[in-house]
C-alpha cells in the first residue's frame, strides 16, 4: 500500500523538476544565442565598413543599418554615380554576408531617401565621418573609355588592316594602366583624384616573315578627375612620342619617317545612367613636332547590360575623334562584346572591333585606315 502511494508522488515531483530544468536550459540557451547574434552583426558591420574604407577611400562610405538577413543600408558623404554603386554592390554581394544593398545619400545628390530608409537612419547613432585625403586609391573617379584606341590598358587584338597602299593581318598590343596617387573630396560637393597614366601601344605585321614591329607609341599622362554622382570630369596633360620599328624601316628603305611627338591638354565630361554613358570634350596641343594645328574634339557613348547572358555583361561602345590638323574629318572606333568580372576588381572583355578614319598609330596619323578585329582586354 505504502509503495503504491509514494511512487506516483515521486513521479510527479520528478517530472516537475525535469520541466523546470528544461525551461532553465532554454532560457539560458537564448541568452548566449542573442549575444552571439549581436556579436556576429557587429563583426559583419565592422567588416563591411573596413572593406568600404580600404577599397573606396575618400567617399565617406559607412554602414547605416544592417539586418540579420543580410540587408545593408549604406550612406556616403559624396554623391555616387551608377557605376560606383554597381561596383560597390558587386563587391559586397561577393563578400558572403550581404544579400541586398540600399542607399541613403546626401540630399544634395537629389536622391531623397525612402520612408523606410529614413526610419533606419533615425534608429542608428551615426558618428561624424572624418573627411581626409587617402594615398594610392584603387578605384578611378573617371571611368576608362572603352572604345578609345588610345586608352591606357592591357590588351591584345587580332586585326585586319586595309590602308590606301597595303592590306595585312595585324596584332595590336597595349601595355598600360592608371595608378591613383591620392584621392579626397570637397565636402558633399563631390570627390577628386590625381593619378598617373602610362602606356605603350605597339602594332605588328603578322604577314611579315618575323611579324615585324611597325609602330610603337609611348604615352604618359597626369590625369586629374572629379566626380559628383552621375557626372564625372577629367583634365589630363599627357605626352606621346611615336617610333617606327627597326625591321619595318629595313624592309621599307624609302619610308618617309615622321618624328611625331607632342604634349596635349585634354578635358572630358561624362554622364552616366543605369545602362548608358555619354562623354565629350576636346583638347589643345601645347607643343608638337612637327608643328601641328592644335585643336581637336573627342566624344563617345557606351552601353552596358549587366548579366545579359548568365554572369556575362554585354557591352557596346563608340568613340569619335576629329582634329583641326586633319580638317575635322572624323575617326570612328566601335566595339561590342562581353565582359566577365571576378569577385574582386579584375575583369576580362572579349570584343569585336571596327575602326574607320585616320590611323591612330602615331607615325601614320595622316593615312586613311579601316580595320576589323577581335580583342581581349584585361582590367587588374
Amino acid at each position: 500500500m505504502t509503495g503504491t502511494r509514494v511512487t506516483p508522488c515521486f513521479s510527479y515531483f520528478a517530472l516537475g523538476l525535469c520541466r523546470i530544468f528544461l525551461a532553465c536550459l532554454l532560457i539560458m540557451g537564448m541568452v548566449p544565442s542573442k549575444a552571439m547574434a549581436d556579436e556576429t552583426g557587429e563583426y559583419v558591420r565592422g567588416y563591411v565598413d573596413a572593406l568600404l574604407d580600404s577599397r573606396y577611400p575618400g567617399l565617406g562610405l559607412r554602414v547605416l543599418a544592417l539586418t540579420r538577413d543580410g540587408r545593408v543600408t549604406l550612406t556616403s558623404t559624396a554623391c555616387l554615380g551608377p557605376s560606383q554603386k554597381r561596383d560597390i554592390v558587386h563587391m559586397l554581394s561577393n563578400a558572403g554576408n550581404v544579400k541586398t544593398v540600399r542607399w541613403t545619400l546626401p540630399a544634395v545628390c537629389n536622391e531623397p531617401a525612402t520612408d523606410e530608409q529614413s526610419a533606419d537612419a533615425a534608429s542608428e547613432d551615426v558618428s561624424p565621418i572624418t573627411i581626409d585625403i587617402r594615398a594610392f586609391p584603387e578605384q578611378e573617379q573617371f571611368a576608362p573609355l572603352l572604345a578609345d584606341p588610345r586608352q591606357p590598358r592591357f590588351s591584345v587584338s587580332y586585326q585586319h588592316y586595309r590602308g590606301p597602299s597595303r592590306e595585312f593581318a595585324a596584332a595590336s598590343v597595349a601595355l598600360g594602366e592608371y595608378f591613383g596617387i591620392a584621392s579626397g573630396f570637397f565636402g558633399e560637393a563631390g570627390s577628386s583624384q590625381i593619378g598617373i597614366q602610362a602606356a605603350v601601344f605597339a602594332l605588328f605585321n603578322l604577314d611579315a616573315p618575323s611579324s615585324d614591329l611597325i609602330n610603337a607609341d609611348y604615352w604618359i599622362g597626369l590625369p586629374m578627375s572629379y566626380r559628383r554622382g552621375p557626372w564625372s570630369y577629367l583634365v589630363r596633360l599627357y605626352h606621346q612620342s611615336s617610333h617606327l620599328g627597326d625591321e619595318f624601316i629595313l624592309g621599307n628603305p624609302g619610308i618617309n619617317r615622321v618624328n611625331l611627338s607632342y604634349e596635349d591638354l585634354e578635358g572630358l565630361v561624362s554622364h552616366e545612367w543605369e545602362r548608358w554613358r555619354v562623354y565629350g570634350g576636346g583638347g589643345y596641343l601645347l607643343n608638337s613636332e612637327p608643328d601641328l594645328s592644335p585643336k581637336h574634339l573627342h566624344a563617345g557613348a557606351e552601353y552596358i547590360k549587366h548579366n545579359a547572358v548568365g554572369n556575362l555583361n554585354f557591352i557596346a561602345a563608340a568613340d569619335v575623334r576629329a582634329s583641326e590638323e586633319l580638317d575635322w574629318r572624323r575617326s570612328r572606333s566601335y566595339q561590342a562584346g562581353f565582359d566577365y568580372r571576378s569577385a574582386g576588381k579584375r575583369r576580362i572583355r572579349l570584343m569585336l572591333e571596327y575602326f574607320r578614319g585616320h590611323s591612330p598609330n602615331g607615325q601614320f596619323f595622316r593615312e586613311s585606315l579601316r580595320y576589323t578585329g577581335l580583342g581581349l582586354y584585361f582590367v587588374f
